[in-house]
């Protein structure tokens, strides 16, 4: 296993992935002439309980504090992305695993948003989260896809991870 390049890509993987949401929502909080709501809102959810959308102060402290758990979380989730991506080079049969990987973690990203963040999820609209974590997912694939050829390669031959002969 080459644990550096593991290292290196999910890095790059995580902040690809943590600065599109982030870029996403600045856009959309510009365009209703409130930047940096989304990540005070969320900061001052997770760090001082406010349930209430409409209290929400913009803020540094909420800004920067939820704004390291945004990264410290992609980061993670970057270099699961670039482990996995690894695996299926190795072993194109664990596409599939890969696939319903990214479903679970996408289907208990929302579940856990719903439970935890009910009352605030009212300011934050699901589809600019669904968009927001399409285009960061979109961003973190091809980047991985860039930095693998022979994965490229090997599914070029075997689309769906099957290597069997016929």
């Amino acid at each position: 296993m080459d644990f550096h390049r593991i290292l290196r890509e999910g890095f790059l993987a995580g902040i690809i992935g943590a600065t599109s949401v982030a870029a996403w929502f600045l856009i959309v909080d510009s365009i209703v002439s409130e930047p940096f709501f989304t990540p005070a809102m969320l900061g001052s959810a997770l760090f001082w309980g406010e349930s209430d959308p409409t209290q929400v102060t913009i803020a540094f402290p909420q800004i920067v504090g939820y704004t390291m758990v945004h990264v410290i979380a992609f980061l993670v989730v970057g270099m699961v992305a670039a482990l996995l991506t690894y695996e299926i080079e190795l072993f194109p049969t664990t596409l599939f695993l890969a696939v319903v990987a990214f479903a679970v973690f996408e289907v208990g990203f929302y579940v856990v948003l719903a439970v935890l963040a009910t009352p605030i999820l009212g300011a934050l609209a699901w589809y600019n989260v669904a968009i927001g974590n399409a285009i960061a997912a979109g961003g973190m694939g091809y980047y991985l896809w860039r930095a693998h050829p022979k994965l490229r390669e090997e599914l070029r031959e075997h689309p769906l991870g099957d290597t069997w002969d016929e």
